[in-house]
């Protein structure tokens, strides 16, 4: 015992200490995990107390706060408006001098319908603002549209033969530009470029190719000394054989160049040209260009126009010809069509520069009576047109998909062996509804209940279609031209056009040096560049 009148030390043992450590890490472990356990969800972010009563200036600091909350929202209510007035292609300026004028009492609200939207637009001034920016909107599209018609009637005949009759239409990947932006852009581009690369897909060249536009062309040549060069990519998706007959029929029309201008998407089924690969191509096209250029002695540049069908690849083509100098993304790209929205210039060098221009879904040159608006709406999906998020409906697509490939046997096999599939059973008669519902199952696009997902199914088959895992092409068509001074029955005139081209093309050969490239007009295309 300690002694009497002695203090008594307040200090703890380590072993005590130690094991109040223990049994308190122990308590917080266990409460912890019964947290956890506990199904009530508690939010761990503490909730603001908020301002007290008793702070003298609580009143001014709730009215600031409010304040900025609804500055903020003004705002974005404000950049909401932008982006939709440049979704309609409303001058932004415009949207400006409104939002500027915010607050002030010259903003003019009397346009309004009625008394009571007038009140309440008064009221909220984003409503006011809001009113005021779709009047001025209506406005400058009057304005836009008076302005447009006049310089359409200042055009010639030609130009308004191209405006008028329809000949040009717009993309139907770009719903919110109008047509008439387009033609003006097609235009621009005849008339800059020297020479024009038509580029045309290799699997459907006849479906991206627009006689009227090479007459539009040609008319433009006659005072300008222009060239018109088809340039065939996306080679390495049809056979060789195929190719070879594609550039002999091509070649009786104009100068032909096959081109690879870029590899093929995964998985894509591909076929070997051996020599014809995307350095070779692209060092064949551009060494023809730069001949012209160096041959053509002008003081200036020479002008490149490269046009087509949406995601044909024209800007590859233009990265295939700039990746010469070892440049590389001069022109972005996509597997999607409408990636290009603009006119666009790369230079090359001081004899040489290149125009990319936005895909147009020209006229098509297909014989027979024109299709109605489900059928034309498949044909473009089939060539890759129309982008992903504006399909409405794909079936129709692959509805036509299936009908060309059902006339090769082989073809419509190898189909059903990119997805795996048996012999389809067509009991009722509908073979696309019975293929979609087999591609659902094994891709897994089913709905609740296991329901297959049509749409999601024929959206999958577009895509592998776009993207070359599904194999497909157009076969050339066959002329039967005069032999030995025999004339066939139905065929003359088509002969005869092909004498009149066979100058063209042979003269146009000489100036860009590509005699060499195929060998005589009666011998085989020559694969190798």
């Amino acid at each position: 015992m300690p002694k009497v009148g002695k203090p008594i030390s307040k200090r703890t043992s380590t072993r005590l200490r130690n094991s109040i450590q223990k049994k308190s890490a122990e308590k917080q472990r266990k409460l912890r995990k019964q947290a956890k356990n506990n199904p009530e969800w508690r939010s761990k972010i503490k909730k603001d107390p908020g301002i007290p009563n008793l702070f003298p200036f609580k009143a001014k600091v709730l009215e600031e706060i409010e304040e900025s909350k609804r500055r903020k929202e003004e705002e974005k209510q404000r950049a909401r408006l932008l982006a939709k007035a440049r979704r309609e292609g409303i001058d932004v300026k415009d949207i400006d001098q409104v939002a500027a004028a915010e607050g002030d009492e010259d903003i003019d609200i009397s346009d309004m319908d009625d008394d009571d939207a007038m009140d309440e637009d008064s009221a909220n001034p984003m409503a006011a603002l809001l009113a005021s920016a779709r009047a001025r909107a209506q406005d400058f599209d009057g304005e836009a549209d008076e302005d447009e018609d006049d310089m359409d009637e200042d055009m010639s005949e030609d130009d308004m033969e191209v405006g008028e009759e329809g000949s040009m239409n717009a993309p139907a990947v770009r719903k919110d530009s109008s047509r008439r932006a387009f033609d003006k852009v097609f235009k621009n581009v005849i008339e800059q470029a020297d020479v024009v690369l038509y580029v045309l897909d290799a699997r459907d060249p006849n479906g991206t190719r627009s006689k009227e536009v090479e007459r539009q062309i040609m008319a433009a040549e006659a005072g300008h000394n222009k060239r018109l060069i088809l340039v065939l990519n996306k080679i390495d998706l049809i056979p060789p054989q195929v190719l070879k007959d594609w550039l002999n029929h091509l070649r009786r029309s104009f100068p032909t160049l096959p081109l690879r201008a870029a590899n093929s998407a995964a998985n894509a089924r591909t076929f070997d040209h051996k020599a014809l690969t995307v350095k070779g191509t692209s060092e064949t096209l551009f060494r023809a260009l730069k001949t012209y250029a160096h041959s053509s002695q002008l003081k200036r540049a020479i002008t490149v126009g490269v046009i087509g069908y949406p995601n044909v690849g024209k800007s590859s083509v233009i990265n295939a010809l700039t990746s010469q100098l070892g440049k590389k993304g001069n022109c972005p790209t996509g597997a999607e069509a409408g990636v290009t929205t603009s006119l666009r210039e790369v230079k090359i060098d001081s004899k040489l520069k290149l125009l990319d221009s936005p895909g147009i879904v020209f006229p098509s040159s297909a014989e027979g009576a024109k299709a109605n608006r489900t059928e034309e709406q498949a044909r473009l999906i089939l060539l890759n047109a129309v982008p992903p998020k504006e399909i409405d409906d794909p079936v129709p697509a692959v509805t036509l998909l299936l009908k060309r490939l059902s006339a090769s046997a082989d073809g419509f096999q190898k189909l059903l062996d990119v997805y795996g599939l048996p012999a389809l059973m067509t009991a009722n008669g509908d073979l696309t509804t019975n293929f979609l519902v087999q591609v659902a199952r094994k891709r897994g696009r089913l709905g609740k209940g296991g329901v297959p997902n049509i749409h999601a199914a024929a959206q999958t088959v577009v895509t592998d279609w776009r993207d070359g895992r599904i194999q497909g092409w157009m076969d050339a068509p066959t002329l039967q031209l005069a032999k030995e001074g025999k004339k066939t029955p139905g065929n003359s005139e088509s002969a005869g056009l092909v004498g009149d081209q066979k100058e063209i093309v042979t003269e146009w050969a000489k100036e860009f040096k590509l005699e060499g490239l195929w060998g005589d007009s009666n011998e085989d295309t020559a694969m190798e560049a």
